[in-house]
């Protein structure tokens, strides 16, 4: 009697064509150590799309204050300005100022305070950082370096002091700004309850009367011991 032999080994073929317990746990551990190593690498990448685009905008801005400052004497846009009925006025500043003369726009409510800087029902993303993280009333918007911004035309700022950058909202507290190592009247932003925000790992973004941005890690130390970056001057 002949045996099909083809037929007898089918089971046996099966069975070693199937994966062992041992080797899908081996290709498992494999694919889990891949991800770990990848993850970072892919986080870092964000992190840097991110910060381009804020680069990017920090340094349309900057064109954008520009051309308000060609069109208007060579002032810079006003700092802070109070709209509305005196007794209840809003608080408005250069965002605002820049962001009406750019767009001319007939349906902008000047209702709330700086509700161009802070994105007021998400209509305003140009002045948002996307690396920032919202608070409320705000969301992180760029703001001006004071020392810089006082001197009123773009011509009188000297090339290496940013007028633009990262900063956080106000802070309520001023124990948060020992947190950012900077004497409180060397602290960026409206009335200088705001202190340089280092959102882009390890590092902010500044804008320059020149029209560009740079992501720096030290300019926030250097801007500490020294607001106007002028050897010659005694800080505290």
């Amino acid at each position: 009697m002949q045996y099909n032999t083809d037929v007898e080994r089918q089971p046996h073929q099966a069975a070693s064509r199937s994966f062992t317990l041992i080797e899908l746990l081996v290709v498992v551990a494999i694919i889990s150590l891949l991800i770990s190593i990848l993850t970072p690498s892919l986080s870092r990448a964000r992190q840097q799309a991110k910060s381009t685009l804020c680069l990017t905008r920090l340094s349309e801005l900057m064109k954008a204050v520009t051309a308000y400052s060609h069109d208007h004497d060579f002032a810079l846009p006003p700092l802070m300005y109070d709209v509305g009925p005196q007794t209840e006025p809003h608080r408005h500043g250069w965002a605002e100022a820049v962001y009406l003369y750019l767009y001319r726009d007939h349906d902008y409510s000047d209702a709330n305070d700086f509700p161009v800087q802070r994105n007021t029902d998400g209509k305003y993303e140009l002045w948002v950082c996307k690396e920032a993280v919202p608070m409320t009333n705000s969301t992180g918007h760029y703001r001006v370096y004071e020392i810089s911004w006082r001197k009123g035309t773009l011509d009188a700022i000297k090339a290496k002091l940013p007028l633009l950058m990262d900063a956080n909202p106000r802070v309520t507290d001023p124990n948060d700004l020992r947190l950012s190592y900077i004497p409180r009247e060397h602290v960026a932003g409206l009335e200088a309850e705001a202190y340089i925000d280092e959102r882009h790992y390890g590092g902010a973004n500044y804008a320059f009367n020149d029209g560009h941005a740079v992501r720096d890690t030290g300019l926030k130390e250097r801007l500490a011991l020294d607001w106007d970056l002028d050897p010659n001057t005694d800080n505290e």
